[in-house]
């Protein structure tokens, strides 16, 4: 039996199409009905289900200056008091965003049948009942049996299990600001993808990690088989397996007569016998300047181009790590870049994961993937900015990606500096705390769902609280982050532990 909660009627020009108001029940605990919670009542075109999207509290014996200076007085406050007793007068408005009309099977009224947008307002006088969580979980679009469990819809005692296809299928999101919950969060989406069965189809995992924030996963006994740690200090490409354009990309300064000369060494290096397959930017440059044919001008140019590339100490012979063998099925490969502090390093590096990994998977070379890129903005930005190399393979997977299974998670604490082509193919969002109005307004223009009302929400969340928008549900839902299974040693220390430690380290 549902339970009853108030009376629609008419308030501030409500009830309309979208909204409408109803007096709380004083003789329904008060504390039941609270902003995010999901109503219904019956209109002239079925169960009308919304959202509570404000609780205004009213009492018309204090909305006079002079009532209240009377109600004040000292002289003769008890003689008020008991003639007129305010608590009489306060009375509780929650106002309603209509959702959609609900209809149910002939069969079962508790099995929904369709949903469509509502035509006509709520009926004042009508009776506004809770939700059950049967009905919200079908209605929301909730996967109890299989989805991924990321804590509790808000005011109810429903698992927010995000369908796994809903969410990864058409890409996502994680936004907030930094100390928001990102990582936890992004953490416990592993925890989920890692622990489901074997026969449920989960895909493979690779996660750019900027800082190192996930390898406490490599001591997580039930994980240790899943897991692969990537130190990109020892990364490689293979300069056998690029064409002369390809440096280009990674030298921008290269110019077209310059690639023509480059080619014609590479073709030579590949037809030796002795460099056929092994041979590094040190190659080509040693056969370079033994080559007396060429412009003088245009081959000290192209030495100076190839030396500053192998400086970075990101090109050798072959390929490390072979990206192909470390991608499968139910792992996470995770690329720890903690070390590097060039960010065109960085760059090049995500580039050419990218790359690989989407060429492979166009291919049917490796299965159906999960790339997760940490602090997107800085591979990605909306800026043109010349060091953003990986920007244009990123915008490709978020474009072209789910045609192939190329999932992509951007993770990110400034909307505004990554790229709006980018987050705009993110069909689903994971938003936590985000206060700068100018990320607002980002996310505002990059997405459609993404109301004036839900930017006031978002800007006032707490950590562990997120807004689910998008593909991954029905309809935005406001979700209580669950607790991790499992947590990192690091982030149980503080500052100032972290100072002691220091200074001891230092007396050894």
């Amino acid at each position: 039996m549902s339970i009853k909660l108030g009376i629609v009627f008419n308030f501030l020009q409500l009830p309309d199409v979208l909204k409408y108001p109803f007096v709380i029940n004083k003789r329904t605990n008060g504390l039941l009905v609270r902003k995010g919670l999901f109503v219904f009542t019956k209109s002239i075109e079925g169960f009308l289900i919304g959202i509570v999207e404000k609780i205004v509290l009213l009492n018309e014996y204090f909305s006079d200056a002079l009532t209240i200076k009377a109600y004040n007085n000292e002289n003769n406050p008890n003689i008020l008091k008991g003639l007129f007793p305010s608590e009489d007068f306060e009375y509780a408005v929650a106002i309603v965003r209509n959702l959609g009309i609900i209809e149910f099977t002939d069969s079962d009224e508790s099995e929904i049948k369709t949903i469509k947008r509502m035509m006509y307002p709520a009926s004042p006088g009508k009776e506004v009942y809770l939700v059950e969580d049967d009905i919200l979980k079908d209605f929301v679009g909730l996967d109890e049996k299989y989805g991924l469990n990321l804590g509790k819809v808000k005011v109810s005692n429903l698992d927010a299990c995000i369908n796994m296809d809903r969410l990864l299928n058409k890409h996502f999101a994680i936004l907030s600001i930094s100390g928001g919950g990102k990582s936890y969060l992004t953490s416990v989406i592993i925890e989920e993808l890692l622990s489901r069965k074997e026969d449920s189809g989960t895909p493979a995992i690779i996660l750019i990690d900027v800082h190192g924030e996930y390898q406490y996963l490599n001591s997580v006994p039930s994980f240790k088989k899943k897991i692969k740690l990537i130190d990109t200090s020892y990364f490689q490409i293979s300069v056998p397996h690029l064409n002369a354009v390809a440096y280009k990309k990674y030298q921008e300064q290269i110019s077209n007569v310059q690639i023509r000369e480059l080619s014609k060494y590479i073709k030579k290096l590949r037809k030796s016998d002795e460099t056929k397959r092994n041979f590094t930017l040190s190659s080509i440059i040693e056969l370079i300047e033994k080559e007396p044919e060429g412009g003088k001008s245009t081959n000290q140019a192209l030495i100076g181009w190839l030396s500053d590339l192998e400086r970075l100490n990101l090109f050798g012979p072959q390929e490390n790590p072979n990206i192909k063998n470390i991608v499968n099925q139910g792992e996470i490969s995770i690329f720890n870049l903690q070390k590097e502090i060039s960010i065109r390093k960085k760059q090049i590096i995500v580039d050419y994961i990218c790359n690989q990994l989407f060429y492979l998977r166009r291919n049917n070379e490796i299965p159906p993937f999960l790339l997760i890129v940490e602090e997107a903005h800085q591979f990605c930005p909306e800026a043109a900015h010349s060091k953003a190399l990986s920007k244009y393979i990123i915008e490709t997977i978020a474009r072209e990606g789910r045609k192939f299974m190329a999932c992509l998670c951007l993770i990110s604490q400034r909307p505004k500096k990554l790229s709006t082509t980018a987050l705009s193919q993110t069909n689903s969002k994971l938003i936590l705390n985000i206060k700068n109005p100018y990320d607002l307004k980002h996310l505002m223009d990059s997405s459609e769902t993404i109301t004036k009302d839900y930017a006031d929400m978002i800007s006032s969340l707490s950590v562990g609280e997120m807004l689910v928008m998008g593909n991954a549900v029905n309809y935005p839902i406001f979700v209580d982050i669950r607790e991790r299974r499992f947590k990192s040693k690091s982030e149980n220390i503080c500052l100032s532990q972290e100072c002691i430690n220091w200074k001891k380290l230092k007396l050894v």
